[in-house]
Order: structure tokens, then sequence, then C-alpha cells
């Protein structure tokens, strides 16, 4: 079949983890059924895969071996959710030996290159790309997107294509220095869709900054409990990190989806949320009553050392002066004089610290977009929208997001992968009519 230059038989947007997938899994199938078919990805960035390069500290976390709806909010979470259950950790290592990458399981089921480089997972793709013809156009902006009988009008800073299918894999609006800025949604809504709320989400939380900024740089171990007015919806133990604004750690940016959805909607998980905190818990291994037991021969043993004293050899000295603080106490009261109520009034605070919920990251800090395309206008048995023909969609431009732990990623890579192939075999699924054929008018 003849190909005008400015003419491709399926157009991917987004140069991400997504629409690299999406590319591959199409030039596979068309290659496959025997047809020369053309793939052309768009990348408005200087290069593809750039964000890949950051992801899992730049080890790259591919995926998770313990997968389910559990790890995936917003609109698309069931039906992501079981497509992540059919793809699973398996199929996506299957996937990336195809392309000569070896992994490895790490502790929490984490999946990464054998290498531990990102950069590796990028040339393996790169290289796939490369090997199937795909061409791969950087610095190509697109600006604007119109419906064609039998495809698309796609205009960039370049002459405009037509395309007989196109794959939207633009990802949201976090980490926009890597690319994906949110531009594509305006032009997604003309097309016919519509946009949820969107909102930074795997990011520190912000809270009054006088709480953390005396202990800025600290960090300590325990449970952290998101509480939505008086019901404790989500908890989550790791790590904790005090800063200038706020909470950070994975432990935190597990919560700050629901942070992000108290923030710009007043909602957690979908039910109203008139206010909400973070509840530190710094002794999870301890009850109440333990605590208190343990803080009592504390300051037996501190005798007549100050009360600054009482949390040495337990918890980090600031972090004791600042719950002493936080409870009444001088710091210069000994610590044999504490009353049992004090006692009592300090393991409250180790056990249930709140931090009250002001904000949450920029877009910029943020590792995931929460929001996109509602997951009802889409088939998610092949990612292909309800309300445009032959228009498909993968990755983070839909109104799905998961936890930490390489559960976006399996998204981009599971999605990616059913849209390429979904589009390719809608192109040979039934004779080409003469509306589907390339208008050499373009």
């Amino acid at each position: 079949m003849h190909h005008p230059q400015n003419a491709a038989d399926i157009v991917v947007i987004g140069g991400g983890p997504a629409g690299m997938a999406a590319a591959i899994a199409a030039a596979r199938e068309l290659q496959k059924s025997g047809q020369k078919g053309r793939v052309l990805l768009l990348e408005q960035g200087p290069r593809v895969g750039k964000k890949l390069l950051s992801t899992g500290n730049g080890r790259c976390n591919l995926t998770n071996r313990s997968i389910s709806a559990k790890n995936y909010h917003s609109s698309g979470a069931v039906a992501a959710g079981r497509l992540a259950q059919r793809f699973d950790a398996r199929y996506i290592e299957n996937f990336f030996a195809s392309l000569g990458l070896i992994c490895r399981t790490e502790s929490e089921g984490r999946v990464y290159p054998y290498c531990g480089q990102a950069s590796a997972v990028l040339d393996a793709l790169r290289l796939e790309l490369d090997r199937l013809g795909v061409e791969c156009r950087t610095g190509c902006r697109v600006s604007g997107l119109q419906t064609k009988r039998g495809g698309f009008f796609v205009t960039t800073s370049e002459p405009p294509l037509f395309c007989r299918r196109l794959i939207v894999a633009a990802g949201g609006r976090a980490a926009p220095s890597s690319g994906s800025d949110g531009s594509l949604f305006p032009l997604l809504k003309k097309l016919g869709h519509s946009c949820t709320p969107l909102f930074p989400a795997l990011g520190p939380v912000k809270t009054d900054p006088n709480l953390t900024r005396p202990l800025k740089g600290l960090r300590c171990v325990g449970q952290v409990s998101f509480i939505a007015g008086k019901r404790a919806v989500r908890r989550e133990s790791g790590e904790i990190q005090f800063g200038d604004q706020g909470l950070s750690g994975i432990c935190l940016f597990q919560l700050s989806r629901l942070a992000g959805e108290f923030i710009t909607q007043k909602t957690a998980g979908g039910a109203p949320c008139p206010q909400a905190a973070v509840s530190l818990d710094l002794a999870p291994e301890y009850t109440s009553m333990q605590l208190t037991a343990v803080l009592q021969r504390q300051a037996r043993i501190r005798g007549a050392l100050p009360c600054g004293e009482l949390f040495t050899g337990f918890l980090a000295k600031r972090i004791g002066q600042t719950l002493c603080k936080l409870a009444g106490l001088p710091l210069t009261r000994p610590c044999q004089q504490l009353a049992e109520g004090d006692i009592v009034r300090l393991a409250g605070l180790v056990k249930d610290w709140r931090f009250p919920i002001t904000g949450v990251c920029s877009f910029d800090n943020a590792q995931v977009t929460a929001g996109g395309l509602p997951a009802a206008e889409f088939c998610f048995e092949t990612l292909a929208s309800r309300r445009v023909p032959h228009l498909y969609a993968a990755g983070e431009v839909l109104d799905v997001d998961g936890d930490c732990g390489g559960y976006n990623l399996h998204w981009a890579w599971i999605s990616g992968l059913l849209a390429g192939q979904s589009a390719a075999q809608s192109l040979f699924s039934h004779q080409t009519s003469k509306e589907e054929r390339y208008d050499s008018r373009v």
C-alpha cells in the first residue's frame, strides 16, 4: 500500500511508556497480519521516554507481582484492575523478554530490570521501535485534531497528517518538564470527550508549616492514616519525612491522592469530606496502654532529667521535644514530676499526631496525574473511544491512577499494548471501505 508522506495507518501521540508500548504493539500486529502498515509516533519533547528515566529513582519499577483493583483509583479503577489481573506482571516480563530485557523481582513484589537501570528499559524499547520501522518524530507538538471520514487530521508544526487510527498516550499534567503538560485535553474535548478534574498524585502532602518546619530534615518510621472527618479512610506504613511545607515519604505519597481529591473536590474516596488530616502513629507496634507503661518506665529511668529527655532512646530528640511542647509541658520539668495525665497525653500524641491537610504538591513535583478521560467513554476491552470512531487512548491520559510500587507503569504498559494491538486489528477486521482510504488531498 502506498503511504503519502503526510499520511499513516496509525498515529500515536505521546512518546512515554504507554505511547512506545502502543506503537510497538501496533507495528507488531500489522507485521503479523502481513500488511505493510505505517506507524508514526509523535513526541513534543526532544526525545522519547524522558519521564521513564526518572522512575523508580532511576531504576524503573516496571510492574508489581501483586496487582488488583485496590491499587487503582478514579473512574477507571475497577476496569483497570481487571485488565491488570488479566495482563499481569508475568505478561509484562514476557513482553520485555521479547525485547531482550531481563527482569528481577525485589521486595514487596516490585519488578525491576536486572541491571537496575531505567536507561536499559528505554534502550530496549527504542531498539524495538527501530526494528519494526516505527517512525518517531520528536519536537512535534500537536496543536489540532479533526475527525475526517475514515480517520483524523492531526495538525502539528509540520504539514498536517492524516491517519486512519489515532492513539492518544500523551500523559496527564504531572512532571511537565518531561513532556506531559495536559495540552491535549482541550483538543480531545473538541472531538467530543469530557475530562474529570485533574490534580497531582503521588507527592508530598502540605500541612501547617509551623508544625513541620522545626522538624525539617528528620525521618522516622511509623504508620500514617488519612482521616476524613472522624474516620480513617486509608492507612500506610513506612518512612515519614518532615519537610519545610509538609510531610513526605512513600507512605505519604500513597495518601496524597486522597489529599488531592479533598483539596479539589472536598471528597475522599467519592464521599463528602468537609475536613481532613493526616495522623501519624510513631509507635504502631504498641497499643496506647502498652505505650503509656513504656513512657512511665522512661520517666522513672530519666528521674530528675528534664522531660525534654523523656523520649531519648525511643524517638528522635527533636520529635520528642516537639511532642512535649504540644502536650503543654515545659521542657525543663523533671521527668519524675510528670503526672499520670501528662504521660497519657504524650502517649496519645505518639499514637495519633494530627496534621491538617492544607494542600498537595504542584504538578511539577507529582509522579502522576489523577483524573483524565472518563472510563465510561472508552471500551476497556479494546480501549477504543465510545464517542469518537477510530480513536484509542492509553496510559495517564485516561482517568486511572495507581499506587506507588510499579502500578502506574504497569497500567501504561498494558493499556498501551492493548490500544496498539486493538487499533491495528481494527484496520483489517473488515474490508477497508472507500471512506477509510487515504485522502490524497491532505
